[in-house]
């Protein structure tokens, strides 16, 4: 998901501040940014989370990455190894939007022979609009926008009033 720039004067003044100040003042907006919307972000997928397994998978993987362009929510990007062995990243798309029950998937046994294992109920129903991620991130687009030209206009106006004394 993805808000335009051009439909707001203050985003694009946040853009322009960050592109046009040094590279120090830069990178305090952006870490103070990081370290404003990251526990908000998580606390968002928390409160949308249901099962123990979207909290691992999607909630304790969630990361915030902050540039002079944008900031990305992340969620389920991970290479952790879950404790069946798989990875995050492997399994994150089937927590986010479920599976279909009946779904069979290609497995291999420990005397190496193959066969096939099929879904059950180990994931919700499937839905297209997702179940923790994107109802989050669309909870959280606006108040992120809003954070982000808050933070960088109150470190910016103490920064210069650092430098000024």
């Amino acid at each position: 998901m993805r808000i335009s720039v051009f439909e707001s004067p203050a985003l694009q003044g946040v853009i322009l501040t960050l592109k046009g100040s040094e590279r120090a003042i830069a990178a305090e907006m952006r870490k103070r940014t990081r370290s404003m919307v990251e526990p908000e972000w998580r606390n968002e997928l928390a409160q949308n989370s249901i099962t123990r397994m979207e909290n691992i998978a999607l909630v304790n993987t969630a990361r915030v990455t902050v540039s002079n362009q944008n900031v990305q929510l992340k969620a389920g990007q991970l290479a952790k190894k879950l404790s069946g062995g798989g990875r995050v990243w492997e399994v994150s798309h089937l927590v986010e939007f479920g599976a279909d029950p009946e779904w069979e998937r290609p497995a291999t046994s420990v005397k190496g022979k193959g066969f096939r294992r099929r879904m059950g109920s180990r994931f919700r129903p499937r839905n297209m609009k997702g179940y923790v991620v994107y109802p989050a991130a669309a909870d959280l687009i606006p108040r992120v926008a809003a954070l982000w030209v808050q933070t960088v206009v109150r470190t910016f106006h103490e920064l210069v009033e650092k430098e000024a004394r």
